[in-house]
């Protein structure tokens, strides 16, 4: 191959189904193709003429199409990779560089058409892609996780037998190895495990294969520009070959050279690298290509001795220092000296140490440039950043820096790490023991978050406001981050008086204050009413928003019965409360059914709101419970929420067509259920496409329902917010505010008729701002009373029956 310049298609990295079918449709098309980050970065790519760029659409589950490979000595894509100067190397890969790769992995590893593996490694990985390449080769099955590797996840589909075979990095297997339970005796389903180029312990491979006894696992050695050179048959490896990378098979060839840096050669191996230049050769006229890699051979085994040069390998993501200074350095002041090394992390292989010249008032900003750096690169280093202030940087005569050195230096000054004592089930000293107070029975993991834990808005807002008070400002999107990640992020939010509200939480203490106000007869905020409309709509929105993902995830709904025992148990001790107090005893009010009833023909207080909303998540933890559902919702959420919506107007027609509910003000589900439905619309809403035609159907819905009146006009306004503001910068005193009266707002309702009257008894009149006040008051501290007393219940029933729900964060290391 000569040319000056290749022509080629661009591929936006993704990990989606619609990333692979299209890298597959290119091969077959034999169109080379280059993996980007976006259509700006296409246009910079040097030596590579690009005609399109192809933006996949998000999508993840199954992969069943089955592709040969193809061993054309043809230009197939273009990898750019870091060398040890900092500039990106672009490494073209032939269609035969690719297919002697996936050849030679499906021979180590006996790999059949029977294979249905969990591909827990990004297809935008070379890693990733090989594994989907070379099981659809085949003729197997390979499962894209929804939100990356989860264990709990795998032990599932492991359990129901709907996968057999894991692909993964050693930093997600340590996941594995640091909480084994989270595997168990599913581990034994197992039958293939691929484990990727990175180092790992003997002691860690044989943890592993202890917890897959019965796979074949196989664990490669390779660069980008020679994939999978040696295979380790981990599964049966002798203890004194554990510690090695395994040997070469098929047609290639390890060596070493005089200074003991590896040599690789073979038809895996690429001949080319590219740029503006042209191609220029990566083999010397023996074939062999020249690594950076330190190793030895014994025994026909390569042993990795480490990098030559000082990239970090953070993660499976090799980072280059040079370029990692020089990322810091863009947002700096002149002048500020800074250099990068590699220290050790027990989680990531490599963790990144970054030093400044100068005193501690340096750190802050050099650490926010460094996190924002490592995100532009793909890196979320978490704890594995370390930012410290030097008096002098180390470097040679010559002025270069002396990484190892630096490194060396800030170990020694690092402290063994205190043991700690256990925590006390109602001490909150991190972000764990934060989860654990506030999902009251439930065992937390690291890996859990908020969402995979199904918690629901009330709880998103009392969460939220613990959090905050605890620990600072919380990040976006905070509800899918894991309590590891959030754990990593606390003190890189700078300080503020400032808090974000969402219009979410505006929206529901709003319209409570609305109904309770309502009640008092302390202001009518609509002749046509709407407020109870709109909570419902919030109740569907928070469904779909945070618990329908882990309910998909799952395929169980044990998420909306933890949110129908949170509204159910505290409503039938009310209303057992009430009847006691007031010695009127009925059945169906305890059993919150007795909205069906004429209201005029009831004792006691009304709670009908709360019994139709309980009515609706029994309704929906049913629908969700059918598989087929499920599946709709996960690839067509829009699609199926619409049809959501439509289904349950169309039963409120019917039902009322053949059941009047004049008589009890049509207190039913059915009645609220397209308000439940609209409010599944507004979360499915992703972008501003869809938020737009989520409006015009929330709009459409709202004219029918109340036509041009002020009921419709509340309504519209709140779908207005949370569809397109959001949320609001707040000062923290007003967000504490708005947060308590929302997330107490079940409690609001509960208890408000029972301020009314004793406002009443007390005064001789009715004090209707008085009651209004008393009510928000009286309803905030009893939902703090009822989740203390709550959490009391759980710890005491777990002591007695030897319980510990207690699960430690892994440390960081010193």
């Amino acid at each position: 191959m000569s040319f000056k310049t290749l022509d080629a298609t661009a591929v936006v990295r993704k990990n989606s189904l619609a990333f692979i079918e299209t890298m597959f449709v290119l091969n077959e098309a034999r169109r080379p193709l280059v993996m980007v980050t976006d259509e700006a970065e296409a246009a910079t790519l040097a030596g590579i003429d690009i005609d399109r760029c192809i933006n996949p659409e998000d999508r993840s589950g199954w992969y069943t199409a089955r592709h040969s490979l193809i061993h054309d000595d043809l230009p197939a894509q273009v990898s750019y990779t870091s060398g040890t100067e900092g500039k990106p190397k672009g490494i073209l890969l032939t269609y035969a560089n690719l297919a002697d790769a996936a050849s030679r992995i499906i021979d180590e590893m006996q790999m059949t058409a029977e294979i249905r593996e969990y591909v827990g490694v990004p297809a935008t990985f070379s890693f990733g892609m090989a594994r989907y390449r070379a099981v659809s080769a085949v003729g197997g099955q390979t499962y894209m996780p929804t939100r990356g590797f989860d264990p709990l996840e795998l032990s599932r589909m492991l359990a129901a037998g709907q996968v057999n075979a894991l692909s993964a990095v050693p930093t997600l297997l340590r996941i594995l190895l640091d909480a084994p339970g989270l595997i168990g005796a599913e581990g034994g389903q197992l039958r293939w495990m691929e484990i990727g180029s990175q180092h790992m312990t003997a002691d860690e491979k044989r943890r592993i294969r202890q917890m897959f006894p019965n796979a074949r696992i196989v664990q490669h050695y390779g660069l980008t520009e020679a994939s999978r050179s040696t295979f380790l048959q981990v599964s049966d490896a002798p203890e004194d070959l554990l510690t090695s990378v395994g040997q070469p098979v098929g047609r290639s060839e390890i060596g070493l050279g005089p200074d003991g840096r590896i040599r690789i050669r073979g038809p895996h191996v690429a001949k080319s690298r590219i740029d503006a230049d042209g191609l220029h050769d990566l083999q010397d006229a023996q074939g062999w290509l020249q690594t950076n890699d330190l190793g030895h051979m014994r025994d026909g085994h390569l042993f990795f001795d480490g990098r030559a040069d000082d990239l970090i390998n953070c993660g499976g993501v090799k980072i280059s220092p040079d370029q990692l200074e020089e990322q810091i350095r863009t947002g700096l002041e002149p002048g500020t000296q800074i250099a990068v090394a590699k220290v050790p992390d027990a989680q990531r292989g490599d963790g990144i140490l970054v030093a400044v010249r100068g005193d501690a008032a340096q750190v802050a900003p050099v650490r926010d440039r460094a996190i924002a750096a490592l995100h532009g690169m793909g890196v979320a280093a978490g704890s594995a950043l370390h930012v410290t202030a030097v008096g002098a940087i180390p470097v040679t005569g010559t002025g270069k820096v002396q990484r190892r050195v630096l490194a060396d230096q800030f170990l020694s000054q690092q402290p063994a790490a205190p043991d700690r004592a256990p925590a006390k089930a109602t001490e909150i000293r991190d972000v764990l023991s934060l989860f654990r107070r506030e999902f009251v029975g439930q065992t937390i993991t690291p890996e859990d978050s908020f969402e995979s834990l199904g918690g629901d808005s009330l709880l998103y807002i009392q969460f939220s406001l613990s959090f905050e008070q605890r620990f600072g400002p919380l990040p976006d999107d905070w509800a899918k981050l894991s309590v590891s990640q959030l754990q990593q992020g606390l003190g890189q939010a700078q300080k503020t008086a400032w808090r974000r509200l969402e219009s979410a939480t505006l929206t529901r203490a709003f319209f409570i204050v609305c109904i309770v106000a309502l009640h008092t007869n302390a202001f009518v905020y609509s002749k046509n009413w709407g407020a109870a409309y709109f909570l419902v709509l919030l109740a569907g929105y928070s469904v779909a928003r945070f618990q329908l993902p882990e309910i998909i995830r799952s395929g169980s709904v044990k998420t909306l019965r933890g949110t129908i025992r949170y509204v159910a148990i505290p409503t039938v001790l009310m209303v057992a409360f009430l009847q006691v107090a007031t010695h009127r005893f009925e059945i169906l009010p305890l059993l919150l059914i007795s909205n069906y009833l004429d209201p005029h023909q009831l004792k006691g207080f009304l709670l009908y709101f709360v019994e139709f909303y309980v009515q609706i998540l029994v309704i929906m933890a049913i629908l969700f419970s059918i598989a087929k559902v499920r599946e709709m919702f996960r690839l067509r959420p829009m699609l199926s929420a619409i049809g959501l919506l439509l289904t349950a107007a169309a039963l409120d027609q019917v039902i009322e067509f053949f059941w009047n509910g004049d008589y009890n003000y049509h207190r039913s589900p059915w009645n609220y259920a397209w308000i439940f439905a609209l409010g599944v619309v507004l979360a499915t809403a992703k972008d501003g496409r869809t938020r737009l035609f989520a409006m015009v159907v929330a709009t459409v819905a709202i004219l029918m329902k109340w036509g041009m009146t002020s009921a419709g006009f509340y309504v519209a306004g709140g779908c207005v917010m949370v569809l397109f503001v959001q949320s609001l910068v707040v000062p923290a005193p007003v967000k504490v505010l708005v947060a308590e009266i929302a997330g107490a707002s079940l409690f609001i309702y509960l208890t408000h008729y029972v301020m009314i009257s004793v406002v009443r008894k007390i005064f001789g009149v009715e004090k209707p701002w008085l009651a209004l006040i008393s009510s928000l008051i009286v309803g905030v501290v009893l939902s703090h009373l009822y989740a203390w007393s709550s959490r009391k219940f759980v710890n005491t029933i777990d002591r007695l029956r030897g319980v510990s729900r207690t699960n430690a964060l892994p440390r960081s290391p010193a």
